[in-house]
């Protein structure tokens, strides 16, 4: 295996899964640490401008345990895309175990200011943890000036420019749009802008911690913001929401005003202005993701509870009484594989003269997996 792969590198028939298969093969033959690590990184020569696959040769890094060369990769790519959430939560998980000062300051601030996910909370603790921890260590070894300097870093990471929570009571639901100034929009379809706005929590009736919709943006631009609220669906309580909008949160001039929504109609539309956001532009495009099993997670989709089986009412969003679709679901149980599978296919020419190896290597991993319960 290893001549064959070796042979095609020389013949410049490379490509980036030889150098992970070449790098296994050189760990089971118990060649030294040092050239396998260079293996792994002749893999980034392919991928130096895709985050994606650096963080996967980061992985395969950790994996043949070069933790500074992964940290490395992580930290160069959060500089080509800082929105990125990853590169952070990852090269956290390293800094902590290597304790390296510097690199938990660059991840704890990067999780605190772009990391917004459903566990968005979960993750935010943890670097304020590990960030503390840090300060600690270094109060202990006497270097106080820079464990005053990581505080400063992680309050910082810590502000927020405009925070809006819509809050109501009932088993009804409410719906918060946002346009924002750069042209942007965010939404239950559209959780993440790319003017830093984030939807961190959709809520629906009728429990009633879950009723509220709350609206991040941690860098806002300056100029208005149009918030309409919709309601969706359900009773709510004396027709009556409560807006309240936070701005400037963390630093010393921070402002909180408290707005009542009354609906006498169906959508409601609030306006509001920022003079001091710190947002110029509009920020790189964000990564693609799906979140309609997400969605299916919470119990809701497009901004409607959802129905098992057919039910009669008033569909709020069109206004018509008729029958309400019923959503339901058939599981397919299907068998995954995890792990490297190698195929190797050799070839005898007529004269007996010459072998032709062909090699595939096909890797899989399952990255996440998310559970559900169905209702009847």
């Amino acid at each position: 295996m290893l001549a064959a792969i070796n042979e095609a590198l020389i013949a410049g028939q490379s490509q980036p899964w030889m150098y992970d298969v070449l790098a296994m093969s050189m760990q089971i033959s118990g060649r030294p640490q040092a050239e396998i690590e260079r293996v792994l990184l002749s893999r980034v020569d392919f991928t130096a401008s895709d985050v994606p696959n650096m963080l996967l040769s980061a992985a395969y890094l950790v994996r043949f345990g070069s933790t500074d060369s992964a940290l490395t990769l992580y930290r160069q790519a959060s500089r080509l895309s800082p929105s990125r959430p990853e590169p952070y939560a990852l090269g956290l998980k390293l800094a902590e175990r290597m304790r390296d000062h510097d690199a938990i300051q660059w991840a704890a601030t990067g999780i605190l200011t772009y990391t917004w996910g459903s566990n968005y909370r979960r993750r935010h603790i943890a670097a304020v943890a590990a960030a503390s921890d840090a300060v600690l260590g270094l109060r202990k070894a006497g270097d106080e000036s820079r464990a005053v300097e990581m505080e400063q870093a992680v309050a910082a990471a810590r502000q927020r420019d405009l925070v809006v929570t819509l809050s109501w009571n009932g088993p009804g639901e409410l719906d918060l749009q946002v346009d924002e100034p750069l042209g942007t929009v965010c939404h239950f379809d559209l959780r993440q802008t790319r003017s830093g706005g984030v939807l961190v929590h959709d809520g629906f009736g009728p429990v009633q911690r879950n009723c509220y919709e709350e609206y991040v943006c941690a860098f806002a631009a300056a100029g208005e913001y149009r918030m309409t609220i919709s309601h969706v669906d359900g009773d709510i309580v004396g027709k009556r929401a409560q807006l309240i909008v936070r701005r400037y949160v963390g630093t010393d001039h921070e402002q909180v005003h408290t707005h009542p929504v009354v609906f006498d109609s169906r959508k409601k539309v609030v306006r509001l202005s920022l003079q001091r956001g710190r947002r110029e532009k509009l920020s790189d495009p964000l990564p693609r993701s799906s979140d309609d099993f997400a969605a299916a997670r919470s119990g809701r989709r497009r901004g409607r509870p959802f129905r098992f089986g057919p039910s009669t009412g008033r569909d709020a969003g069109s206004g018509r009484r008729g029958v309400v679709p019923g959503v339901g679901y058939t599981p397919v149980v299907s068998m995954l594989s995890e792990g490297v599978a190698s195929t190797a296919l050799a070839v005898v020419s007529g004269d007996r003269r010459y072998v032709r190896v062909s090699v595939n290597a096909v890797f899989s991993s399952i990255v996440g997996m998310a559970t559900f319960s169905f209702r009847r």
